[in-house]
């Protein structure tokens, strides 16, 4: 072996890792994840989400009111006088027909059918807001 051998040998190591490196800090390393970015996301998924549930509960709310009445209109509620908290008593327009009901939070039970139907609200003249307010202004 001669000396020029044994240099070579010993520092081809050295030269191959010097390439290497030089070959690796050319390409371009990703960046870090900006933690604002990240923050900003999630809180547009956040509202995002909130504003669905908002509009899943405006819906429910909605058409609870229209299950309630049925889109048939032979079932309707002329009037209602509240005993208590929980418990009141009802006129119910059934067809041709009307019933005085008694409601619980246990049950619901007929105490009369009326011979002489009560006018229905629908049949009669609406009351705006602004009326019911000049009414109870002047009194």
């Amino acid at each position: 072996m001669n000396v020029s051998s044994v240099c070579v040998k010993t520092l081809a190591l050295p030269v191959a890792l010097l390439i290497s490196s030089v070959s690796l800090a050319d390409t371009a390393l990703p960046a870090a994840p900006d933690p604002l970015s990240a923050a900003g996301r999630v809180a547009v998924f956040l509202l995002l989400i909130i504003g669905i549930i908002l509009l899943l509960a405006w819906l429910v709310n909605k058409t609870q009111g229209q299950r309630l009445t049925g889109n048939s209109g032979k079932l309707t509620m002329v009037a209602v006088l509240p005993l208590g908290m929980k418990e009141k008593i009802a006129v119910i327009q059934v067809g041709s027909k009307q019933l005085l009901v008694g409601i619980t939070p246990q049950q619901i039970t007929t105490l009369a059918e009326l011979d002489d139907p009560l006018p229905s609200a629908e049949s009669g003249k609406t009351v705006s807001f602004q009326e019911l307010l000049k009414k109870a202004v002047r009194s």
